[in-house]
This record gives C-alpha cells, sequence and structure tokens, in this order.
C-alpha cells in the first residue's frame, strides 16, 4: 500500500505542473499574439485604476462624472501621478502585471477602508490612520467601528477591478528590461514622487498648477470640504504632504536654563492636609446635545445627568476633536497640555520621545498616590499597553484584566456600570489616595443596534444609561466615606453615520460647528471645594486636571502654576477657535519639552 501511494505522488505533482507548464505557455502565447492591445491595456491601467477608486466613492456614475467636469484638474492630478507610482513599480517588479496587481489592490483597499471610516465616524481616510493601533487584536477590535454596508456598486467596483487585474494577468503584457537599465528611472521617478509629496516648494506649486484644495483644515468639517473638493486620492497626497510639511520644530532658544525660567509661576503650596481620591472619568462619545439649537431636542435622556450636575460644579471645556481620535482628549487631561502644540496630531502619544515623561501620573506619584488607568477595551488599540506603561502608572487595568464582572452594554461595549464597579472596586483596595483615570467604551459608534431607532435616539439612549452609572458612581464614593473629588467629561461629540446624518439635519458645517467642540464637564466633590479656583468662563480641556488640583487644595509645582497663569490670557487654547498664527510660546515651549525634548521640567528622577 506504502509502494502504491509514493507511486501515485509523482504522478500528482507532475500532473500540476504541466497545468502550470501550459498556463504560463498560454500566458506568454498571449503577449507574443496581442502585443498592441496588450500595450494599450498596459498603459490605460492607471486611468482605469483611478477611475474604479473614485467612482467607489461617489457610487454612481454621473456623481463620478460631474465631479471630472466640475474639477478636471484634480482628476488629471490623480491620473498622472498614479502613472508615477505605476511606473516605479514596474521599475522594481520588472513585470507590468506585478505593478498592476499591487496598485490595483491597493487603490481598491484604500477606497474601500475610506467608504467605511467615513460612513462610520465621518471622518476621511488619512495615511496617518495607519498608525491608530497595532497587532491582531486592534485589527479585530476595529472592525466593531465601522458601519460596513456591504451595496450592490461597492460589489461591482471591485469585482471589475479585479476582473482586470485578472486580465491583465493573462494577457501578460510584455516588459522584461536588466537592473542596469532600470536603476536610473526607478530613481527618478522615486526622487519626483517626494519631491510632490514632502517638499514643501515643489508641494505648493504642482498642487497649485492642478488646483489640488491645501487649505488648512481648522475642524472635521472643513476638512470634509477639502476631501469633497480634492477627492480621495489628492486628499490623501495632499494631507500626508501637509503632515510631513509640518512636523512639529524644536522652538527657538530651547535651552534647560531658558525652559525652566518660563516656569515661572511659585508654586502653590497645599489648603489643607487632606489627600483625597482624585478620580477623572473620560466618557465616550457623550456629549449635551441640547446645546445644537437648531435640533430643537426635547429628551429626557440628560435628567440624571442634570440631577448629578445640580449637585456638582459644572464648567464649560474645549475639547480638541470631534467624533473621533479619542486620545487627543486623553492626552490632555492626562498630561494638562494642549495638543495644539503638537501641531493638533491625531495621535499626540506616539509624539512622545521621552523615556519616562512626566504627566499627571509622575505628579500625583510624587504626591504619594497610587495610580490607576482603566479602559475597557483592548490593550494594544493606539498603542496604550506600551505608550502609556512609561508613564508610571502603577496599574493598568484593560479589557483582560479587569477584576470585575465584564457586562456587555446592547452594543458590545463594555457597560459604564461595569467601569464604575472597577473604579469602586480600586478605590477600595487602595490603602493610599487613589488618582485614577477611565476612559469609558459605552457609547462608542454605531448607533444602528435597537430596531426602529434613529442614530440619536439610540445614542441618547446610551447617554441616560452614562447618567446612570455616573449617578450611583457618585453617590457609592460617597457612601465610601474617603474624601474624594471627582471629573467627569465626555471626549468629543459622536460620529454618526454619512447617509442622512444629525449634524446635517441641523445645518452644521465649517463654520458653525464650534459648538460641537464644546463639553460640559463635572467636577463633584463630598468636601468642601476651593471654589474660586473654579472658572467661570470656557477653558480647554487640558486644564481641567490642574484646576481638579488647585479646587482640591492639593499643592501645585511650578509647572501647573504656570500652565494655570496661562489661563488668564488663553483660557481656550484650542485651535478650532483659534487663528492659525495666534500661538502661545509657553505652552508650545512647555509641552515640547515634556513630549519632545529633555523634559527639564521634570521634578522627579529620571
Amino acid at each position: 500500500m506504502a509502494e502504491t501511494l509514493t507511486k501515485e505522488r509523482p504522478g500528482l505533482l507532475s500532473r500540476i505542473r504541466g497545468v502550470f507548464r501550459r498556463f504560463q505557455d498560454f500566458r506568454m502565447h498571449n503577449q507574443e499574439t496581442y502585443r498592441r492591445s496588450n500595450a494599450l491595456l498596459a498603459w490605460l491601467f492607471p486611468v482605469f485604476i483611478v477611475c474604479m477608486a473614485e467612482l467607489n466613492q461617489d457610487v454612481h456614475i454621473l456623481t463620478f462624472l460631474h465631479f471630472c467636469v466640475r474639477r478636471p484638474t484634480v482628476i488629471l492630478f490623480d491620473i498622472l501621478f498614479t502613472y508615477l507610482l505605476y511606473g516605479l513599480l514596474i521599475m522594481i517588479t520588472n513585470r507590468i502585471w506585478a505593478a498592476a496587481t499591487i496598485q490595483g489592490l491597493a487603490y481598491m483597499t484604500l477606497s474601500v477602508v475610506e467608504l467605511f471610516k467615513f460612513s462610520t465616524n465621518g471622518n476621511h481616510f488619512k495615511l496617518v490612520d495607519l498608525s491608530v493601533g497595532t497587532g491582531f487584536k486592534s485589527l479585530k477590535n476595529l472592525s466593531s467601528f465601522a458601519y460596513i454596508k456591504i451595496t450592490v456598486p461597492l460589489v461591482v467596483y471591485v469585482l471589475i477591478a479585479l476582473f482586470m487585474i485578472g486580465f491583465i494577468f493573462v494577457r501578460n503584457p510584455a516588459f522584461t528590461k536588466p537592473l542596469r537599465k532600470r536603476v536610473l528611472p526607478a530613481l527618478g521617478l522615486l526622487t519626483t514622487g517626494i519631491l510632490i509629496v514632502c517638499v514643501p516648494g515643489v508641494s505648493r506649486t504642482v498642487y497649485s498648477i492642478f488646483d489640488v484644495d491645501t487649505t488648512v483644515s481648522a475642524n472635521a468639517f472643513s476638512t470634509n470640504e477639502k476631501f469633497e473638493k480634492n477627492s480621495m486620492l489628492a486628499f490623501i497626497v495632499e494631507t500626508t504632504s501637509e503632515r510631513l510639511n509640518n512636523l512639529l520644530q524644536e522652538p527657538e532658544n530651547y535651552t534647560k536654563e531658558h525652559t525652566l525660567e518660563t516656569v515661572s509661576e511659585p508654586a502653590i503650596a497645599a489648603k489643607s492636609d487632606v489627600r483625597p481620591n482624585v478620580i477623572v472619568v473620560m466618557s465616550e462619545s457623550f456629549a449635551d446635545f441640547r446645546r445644537v439649537e437648531s435640533l430643537h431636542l426635547e429628551t429626557d435622556a440628560y435628567d440624571v445627568f442634570d440631577q448629578v450636575a445640580a449637585q456638582s460644579h459644572q464648567i464649560n471645556v474645549a475639547v480638541p476633536t470631534f467624533a473621533s481620535y479619542t486620545v487627543r482628549t486623553e492626552f490632555e487631561l492626562m498630561y494638562g497640555l494642549p495638543v495644539r502644540s503638537l501641531l493638533d496630531t491625531i495621535t499626540p502619544q506616539r509624539e512622545i520621545n521621552v523615556e519616562k515623561p512626566s504627566s499627571m501620573v509622575s505628579y500625583y506619584n510624587s504626591l504619594g498616590y497610587e495610580t490607576a488607568y482603566v479602559h475597557p477595551f483592548v490593550e494594544t488599540f493606539y498603542g496604550r499597553d506600551e505608550i502609556y506603561s512609561t508613564y508610571g502608572w502603577d496599574q493598568m487595568v484593560f479589557h483582560d484584566q479587569f477584576t470585575v464582572p465584564l457586562q456587555e452594554y446592547g452594543n458590545g461595549y463594555v457597560s459604564d456600570e461595569t467601569v464604575t464597579d472597577q473604579i469602586l472596586a480600586l478605590v477600595k483596595e487602595s490603602d493610599a489616595p487613589l488618582y485614577l483615570h477611565a476612559t469609558t467604551m459605552q457609547n462608542h459608534q454605531p448607533y444602528d443596534w435597537i430596531p426602529n431607532k434613529t442614530e440619536l435616539e439610540v445614542y441618547l439612549e446610551g447617554v441616560r444609561a452614562s447618567s446612570i452609572a455616573l449617578q450611583r458612581l457618585v453617590n457609592e464614593l460617597n457612601s465610601i466615606g474617603e474624601p474624594t473629588v471627582l471629573l467627569f467629561v465626555g471626549d468629543h461629540f459622536p460620529s454618526m453615520r454619512k447617509e442622512g446624518n444629525i449634524y446635517d439635519a441641523a445645518g452644521i458645517n465649517s463654520e458653525n460647528c464650534d459648538v460641537l467642540y464644546e463639553q460640559p464637564a463635572l467636577i463633584w466633590s463630598n468636601f468642601e471645594l476651593q471654589e474660586d479656583a473654579l472658572p467661570q468662563e470656557t477653558v480647554s480641556v487640558f486644564y481641567t486636571t490642574p484646576i481638579l488640583m488647585r479646587a482640591a487644595g492639593l499643592p501645585i509645582d511650578s509647572f501647573y502654576a504656570t500652565v494655570l497663569k496661562q489661563m488668564e490670557t488663553y483660557p481656550v487654547y484650542t485651535s478650532i477657535f483659534l487663528e492659525p498664527d495666534d500661538r502661545n510660546e509657553t505652552f508650545d515651549l512647555l509641552t515640547y519639552d515634556r513630549v519632545v525634548g529633555k523634559d527639564y521640567t521634570s521634578t522627579r528622577e529620571k
């Protein structure tokens, strides 16, 4: 029996090799027989793939044709830039079919990702989005974010693109050049691409010639308007140039002496010997839609929130993001510094270049506090596990480390009630005063899991549930009996789907979207606060954590005393509310120092 199997195996392999050889002979026959049509096919492929990628965005052929008529130079830019990449791929691979396959799959993948991303959270895809998460767990959980709707046009366009890629492979257009004849053209094409994308003078000239919109976007809505003018491909290229040409630069006079001189305010002594627990709850997508006057919203979803607010001090804060990029607000709360000083990067924590960065965590550690970070989601998302571990947290509790029973909300995310349970457990377990930051997940999009309800109605049910959890947290913290101060704030307004979203209905655009960058923040305590520390006007959210320290009577070092001093002249240092050239040199210097520089202002040993 064994001998029979041994004899049969070479025959099977031979048949497979025979099929492969015949297929290769067929491809070589096509290459020789259809030289002219193959050449036409090869040269027209970049035009084809640009049309398919953009058509996938516009869905309807007439919409795409209307864009071509309205913005012909932008489409021409897309095509010429695609030819540049296509030629470079041909020089590298030495095969036309390989270049077409790589470029075709890349363009259609980008097109599908962009379509789903914008439909999910109202923000367009940029290459920097690739830095959001790392690892298989992040990719797996990202699928829960996306509003993935497989439509007939989407399937048709993808299949057409795949068919064309396969057809080029079978027809096998001829191109084989020795390496010595490909090196110089490849270097020339690569250099041209780098100049266009990376060199400001060249970028501005090229974009101007093709009328590519280079307006610096102050908010998510102006970014979306830029996308409408530029199309997907030109948008990705231009925003990549914008990012590369506006990298964070070392401030002038960045020296240890000058930096320490900037920290000029005297430290503020403690107002009492009490060391209260300090709890910061950043609630995912929690926002007050009653502030959007054009909606004329009548709902009881905020009733419990209002009850907690009646027991608390409420302040109005400006947040640095809308609909997504939670880590922007999270960074400002953890550092007490503005992301504006980091050029509004969407992932400020990835700018950190200090081995042991100074933040609220290290500050509370220096006061003898235990510190804990709680986030009921995968730890690798936004690289939190790797990056936040450098902050000095005593505990980091991600989804898999919760010590209380996990309960999911209706949309599949961990409920705020569970986060409340975990916070209370950590407070009770701590022998020392506790500084805790919790970033919730319950109210993350999509908001389509309750049948026969609109997105806004589903979202408001989440607000109601979050408010109930907040009320229980306040009541139980009070019953524990330990002095405690709590800050509750939402990170941003929620994202809504592209199709009929509530912001379109409210008439929100780049000119009037300021209201979507303001949030109510509650400061609750079970002991008397220093009320003169609480601002009456709107302030940027990064001020709230130093404000919390001052209101609680905690000692404040010269660094955060200097930060609070800036509130007198710059109560809001958040980009959407300022002109691009309106800069605060103190904030820009101090933020650079603690995030990118030498951390001269640190008061702890490294």
